[in-house]
């Protein structure tokens, strides 16, 4: 914005009647921790208003909206131990945020302006804790449950990364035995939806003879014959990977030793629905001698059940929050094996999923899951 178009800013904000919950108007108050507080409350309120940005005014009076400039300089403060105070608030707040310092000369004296653009994905926390306003107030968003709650479904409505259609993707650019892997799949799903077992065949017969789209519109995978981002993830052919940069869609599979020495690795990219049985064979899924109650006699086991091995792998594939660019990992030591994905935890609070003991009303990718659990990737509710 040029400097007319500051000052008018400046006047719109300041001719609110009192301080909104995503405005906030201090003079030359710069304390590192504190802005960091407010860049998180003023970003969350913004959702819960369904406004685009909020802001933090410095040089401008919070009782009387008069401009009193401000000494406050941003490009030069520092954060915590002597780090410039930008790169220390990007640092400090996730998930990464959004915002642009903007400092003009008002008639009435040098003002600076903080403009928060609202966050897409989830609320956002400064050291670990997410604020919000009420009123003129900051306060721990942890403390208000239902405007936590409000937020997240708002984000989870307004944002499925996966259910986007991808303009100049076409089924040539799916795997063919990804395909065909779907079809038996899906109709397994079918099958098991049907209680009535006198249709099972015809529902065999009518899936097999299914054209493409219509398979995968029924699945879920495309929407009205267009491919979707879920559709590249789960059938894509590895060389179609490149409709989704800059995510890096991989599951990577690491061996370690007991000392955390690598000692082999794979990646394995797109088609999900075929790389997720690779990497669960690479897993050595060694028999272990264990002992049945009511017998003294041993018997040989695997090491990890596959039904839980699936879960994990098949949870890290639907909850990633692909727009933060890593990928999936599955690392294998000799004692365990850890799965990690990106993307931070999307109800409001472990403690709020032991309270309610329910799967929550939304994901990060609906679409995704949808078609997971079409596939058999997923159970109906997990």
């Amino acid at each position: 914005m040029d400097e007319v178009a500051l000052i008018a800013l400046v006047d719109n904000l300041r001719a609110q009647g009192r301080e909104a919950s995503t405005v906030e108007f201090k003079a030359n108050w710069d304390q590192p921790s504190d802005i960091g507080e407010y860049l998180s409350a003023l970003a969350n309120s913004a959702v819960l208003e369904r406004r685009d940005h909020a802001w933090m005014v410095w040089g401008v009076s919070d009782k009387t909206h008069e401009v009193i400039g401000t000494t406050f300089n941003p490009f030069s403060a520092k954060g915590e131990g002597s780090q410039p105070l930008i790169m220390w608030l990007t640092q400090k707040i996730l998930p990464r945020p959004d915002f642009d310092f903007h400092e003009v000369q008002h008639p009435q004296g040098r003002v600076v302006l903080l403009e928060i653009k609202a966050p897409r994905t989830a609320p956002l926390g400064f050291a670990g804790v997410r604020y919000i306003r009420i009123d003129s107030h900051k306060t721990k968003l942890s403390e208000h449950a239902d405007k936590e709650l409000r937020i997240w479904e708002y984000l989870g409505q307004k944002s499925d990364w996966t259910g986007e259609i991808v303009p100049n993707a076409t089924l040539d650019d799916l795997d063919s035995a990804a395909v065909d892997a779907a079809r038996k799949r899906f109709t397994e799903y079918l099958l098991k939806a049907e209680t009535d077992t006198s249709r099972h065949d015809q529902i065999r017969a009518e899936a097999q003879v299914w054209d493409t789209v219509t398979l995968l519109n029924k699945a879920r995978i495309t929407k009205a014959g267009r491919i979707t981002r879920s559709a590249l993830l789960l059938l894509g052919k590895d060389e179609s990977a490149h409709f989704l940069s800059p995510v890096d869609a991989k599951l990577s599979w690491i061996l370690r030793d007991a000392q955390h020495a690598t000692v082999s690795s794979h990646p394995y990219g797109v088609p999900f629905l075929l790389a997720t049985d690779q990497v669960f064979r690479r897993i050595r899924n060694e028999p272990v001698e264990a002992m049945p109650d009511g017998t003294l006699f041993p018997v040989a086991v695997q090491r990890y059940d596959a039904w839980v091995i699936r879960e994990a792998l098949h949870n890290c594939v639907a909850h990633q929050d692909y727009r933060l660019g890593g990928k999936v990992n599955v690392v294998e030591y000799p004692d365990k094996v850890v799965f990690t994905n990106l993307g931070q935890f999307i109800p409001p609070s472990v403690e709020w999923m032991l309270e309610h003991q329910s799967p929550p009303e939304h994901y990060r990718n609906q679409w995704l899951i949808d078609g997971m659990i079409r596939l058999r990737m997923r159970k109906f509710a997990s």
